[in-house]
């Protein structure tokens, strides 16, 4: 299992099962979503180096300060929603397919 302490390290391991530790979001940013069957739950996640990612899981996630997640890095990819930005119309954010998490 790789651990993942900032957002910079998330492009070489997508694909990969990767252990990281934030906390849930406060305040939610716009982000790319998808459904998956399989993790039918959804959290905005707060790095500690000011990202924030979506993490999908089996069950609600209940920690209310800093939590470990584990689990299978993702790659979301759509288009981009701003007219003016048309440099390339491919997007993507990296986002969390959540095995376990506990609260620290």
């Amino acid at each position: 299992m790789i651990e993942i302490s900032k957002y910079s390290d998330f492009e070489g391991n997508v694909g990969k099962t990767v252990k990281i530790i934030g906390k849930l979001s406060k305040v939610i940013w716009q982000h790319l979503t998808a459904f998956i069957d399989s993790h039918p739950y959804m959290n905005y996640f707060d790095l500690e180096d000011d990202y924030q990612i979506v993490l999908y899981s089996t069950d609600s996630i209940l920690c209310e300060e800093k939590l470990e997640v584990k689990g299978e890095l993702i790659k979301t990819e759509g288009s981009r929603k701003n007219p003016r930005s048309k440099v390339n119309d491919k997007y993507f954010e990296y986002q969390l397919l959540v095995d376990s998490w506990k609260c620290l």
